[in-house]
């Protein structure tokens, strides 16, 4: 009975034990999960107590470094084709009997499309003459001041004709474009022969030109050999096939005007007789044209063409291993003429955008549009009243809003005419470079 007493016993006491010590095990899991939450919100309080305020001003961005560019503008307008028409339109007789001829409202046109360049050029194929019988490419010396007054800043006096007058013809051409403040390439009145140079916005501009030979195809080829420096000549055989082109001398001008610190060079071609009138350029102006940009011309001009043909953006990789976007515009027709050919009196300026980074100094071709331009002879049109002029040239965008305005000096047969042909150009140029389909912007770096 005792060992039995005894065992029982000691189970009541083990089991008493064990619930005790379950008990205070409770006890402290409950206390610590409560100092663990009370824990727990006390950060959340102090947490709170700390948050971050609104910010009392507009905090400053991070500036991302972004290129700064000066941009200037040159624009290109094409061949003026003095002809005997011109002329005529433009003589004014004074009530004492003195005639003048004032070719401004005839250049109006051109006024818009280049007022808001740097600096504008074209063509001139004709010699200007203070007085004479004037006829195909002899025009009064009054149309220097007509071209100066319509913005044209620089003439390319290299054309085929520049020498149907002889030296005598060519020096007082160049006189008459000097003495109306315009500046003149291609062509020169003494041995000291340069090349023109302007800076704009810090960027210096140099230009050259060169004409394939001294006559079309109306007359003899007129020799220069005693005078050589009067006139930049593309060949060396201008007397007889005009196939060989100095390039030797070209090359040399182009690292004349790189070493004088030219930082873009532009340069006007006079194609041959044997690409007039075709909408593409032939074998032998690409074969000029890659030379050149190779040597180091940034934006070519061509002209003598007499039509329209197309313009390329390109970027070229020169033997120096330096790249370069590169402009070439094989001709952008007649700016002012007598034909009335298909595509020859539709013509356009072609703006050529140029950047400068304020920062780094590089230079780079950044961008290309095209305006283009309506010669008007109102012979062409049946029924047309024409208030006292035959011919006008015309921005051929205001002119379309002018006529929609009912403010045109153009009828309804020169409107759709002018439409037909603004079409045609830009087939021809590239839609692309149109203004109106905003221009081309080309890239940089290459």
């Amino acid at each position: 009975m005792k060992k039995n007493g005894f065992g029982t016993g000691f189970m009541y006491v083990l089991l008493i034990f064990l619930a005790v010590g379950l008990g205070f095990l409770i006890f402290f899991n409950f206390r610590a999960n409560q100092r663990q939450q009370e824990d727990i919100e006390q950060v959340l309080e102090e947490a709170s107590a700390t948050a971050t305020p609104e910010p009392s001003v507009t905090p400053e961005p991070t500036a991302v470094p972004t290129r700064t560019a000066d941009t200037l503008t040159l624009a290109f307008a094409g061949d003026l084709v003095g002809q005997a028409g011109l002329a005529t339109d433009a003589e004014k007789t004074a009530e004492d009997g003195t005639v003048a001829y004032d070719f401004t409202e005839e250049l109006y046109g051109v006024r818009g499309a280049v007022e808001t360049a740097d600096l504008a050029a074209c063509t001139l194929v004709s010699t200007l003459t203070a007085s004479g019988d004037y006829d195909s490419y002899r025009m009064p010396a009054s149309m220097a001041a007509g071209l100066h007054e319509a913005g044209i800043d620089l003439v390319n006096a290299a054309s085929d004709h520049i020498m149907d007058r002889g030296l005598e013809g060519l020096v007082e051409t160049v006189n008459a474009l000097n003495g109306a403040e315009l500046g003149v390439v291609g062509a020169y009145t003494s041995e000291n022969r340069s090349f023109p140079m302007a800076e704009v916005n810090g960027v210096k501009v140099a230009f050259l030109s060169y004409t394939y030979g001294t006559a079309g195809t109306a007359s003899p080829p007129v020799s220069i050999a005693d005078n050589s420096w009067c006139l930049d000549l593309l060949t060396t055989d201008y007397m007889t096939d005009k196939k060989t082109v100095d390039y030797e001398m070209i090359d040399t001008d182009i690292a004349t005007v790189k070493e004088a610190g030219a930082d873009i060079v532009v340069c006007f071609v006079y194609w041959w007789d044997n690409t007039q009138y075709y909408t593409e350029p032939r074998d032998n102006q690409i074969e000029v044209a890659d030379h050149l940009l190779a040597s180091g011309v940034d934006i070519l001009i061509g002209g003598g063409v007499k039509v329209p043909q197309p313009i390329e953006t390109k970027v070229v990789e020169r033997a120096d291993g330096t790249k370069a976007n590169c402009v070439v515009c094989y001709s952008l027709s007649n700016l002012m003429s007598c034909f009335n050919d298909a595509n020859t009196n539709i013509s356009a300026v072609a703006s050529v955008q140029i950047s400068k980074d304020t920062d780094s100094g590089d230079i780079w071709i950044s961008g290309v549009n095209t305006r283009p331009l309506f010669m008007l002879d109102t012979d062409d049109y049946e029924g047309y009243d024409s208030p006292g002029y035959k011919y006008r040239l015309v921005d051929a965008r205001l002119e379309a809003s002018y006529f929609q305005q009912g403010g045109s000096i153009l009828n309804q047969a020169a409107y759709d005419a002018m439409l037909a042909d603004v079409e045609s150009i830009n087939a021809i140029l590239g839609q692309q470079y149109d203004t109106e389909a905003g221009g081309v912007t080309l890239e940089y770096p290459y």
